[in-house]
C-alpha cells in the first residue's frame, strides 16, 4: 500500500492541466516516433533497395500520419474544440503576406545562399538526390513535401502545440515550448540548420500568434525549404 501511494500522482494534476499535459506529453511522444521511425534513415537502412525519392515520400508520409492526422483526431475526438481555434484558418492574410514578402529575401540573402555553397549542406540536401535531374522531378519532390510535410509539421507545431498551449502557459512561453522539440528533432542533420531551427521556431511562432493562422508560417517555411533545395541543384 505504501509503494502504491508513493505512485499515486494524482495530487499533483489540477483539472485545469489536464489538457495542456496531455498536449505535451504527446508531443514528446509523436516527435520521439517519427524521428526514430518516420525518418529517411529509418527507411534507408530498413529498405535496401529504396531510392533517395521514396525514403523521403516515407518520411513526408509519416509526418502526415504522425504529426498531422494524430493530432487532428485528437483536438476532434479527445478535446472536441474547433480547428479554427488552433490555427486552421486564413486568419489576418494582409499580416501573413506582409510577413512573406519582407522575411523571404532577407532569408534568402542573409542564410539560404550562404548555406548552398556549404558542403555540409550540399551533402545532405535535397533529400531526393534525384531531384535536379528535372524540372518535373523538382517540382513533383517539393510539391509532396509542401502538402504532407509542412502542412503537417506546421499544423503539429504552430497549430497543435503553439494554440494549444498559448492559454495555459501564455504567448511567449507557448513559442518557446514548441521551439524546443522542434530543435530537437534537427539532431542529426546539418549543424547549422539545428541553430537556425531556434530561430524559425520562434519567428514561425510569432507569424502563427500575429496572423492567428499557421497558413503564413507554412508558406514561409516550404518557400526556405524549396529555394534552399533550387539553389544547391542549380550548381551541381
Amino acid at each position: 500500500m505504501k509503494v502504491l501511494s508513493l505512485l499515486d500522482f494524482r495530487w499533483t494534476i489540477r483539472s485545469g492541466e489536464i489538457k495542456p499535459g496531455i498536449i505535451l506529453l504527446a508531443s514528446a511522444l509523436i516527435i520521439t516516433l517519427h524521428r526514430y521511425f518516420g525518418s529517411v534513415e529509418f527507411a534507408v537502412q530498413n529498405y535496401s533497395e529504396i531510392t533517395s525519392f521514396y525514403s523521403a515520400i516515407f518520411m513526408f508520409s509519416t509526418a502526415f500520419l504522425m504529426l498531422g492526422v494524430i493530432p487532428f483526431l485528437m483536438i476532434k475526438i479527445l478535446f472536441r474544440d474547433s480547428l479554427s481555434e488552433y490555427g486552421l484558418s486564413i486568419g489576418d492574410y494582409k499580416s501573413g503576406f506582409t510577413f512573406i514578402v519582407w522575411l523571404f529575401p532577407l532569408i534568402t540573402i542573409l542564410l539560404l545562399y550562404p548555406s548552398s555553397n556549404m558542403q555540409e549542406m550540399i551533402n545532405y540536401y535535397p533529400f531526393d538526390k534525384q531531384a535536379g535531374d528535372s524540372i518535373f522531378a523538382f517540382l513533383r519532390f517539393e510539391l509532396f513535401r509542401l502538402v504532407f510535410f509542412y502542412s503537417a509539421w506546421e499544423f503539429f507545431f504552430r497549430g497543435f502545440m503553439l494554440f494549444g498551449l498559448r492559454k495555459y502557459v501564455g504567448d511567449w512561453l507557448a513559442i518557446c515550448i514548441q521551439t524546443i522539440p522542434s530543435c530537437l528533432w534537427h539532431i542529426g542533420m546539418p549543424t547549422g540548420e539545428i541553430f537556425a531551427s531556434i530561430i524559425g521556431g520562434i519567428l514561425f511562432g510569432v507569424m502563427a500568434l500575429k496572423t492567428n493562422s499557421i497558413l503564413y508560417p507554412m508558406i514561409l517555411h516550404f518557400l526556405i525549404g524549396a529555394t534552399l533545395d533550387f539553389l544547391i541543384v542549380v550548381q551541381l
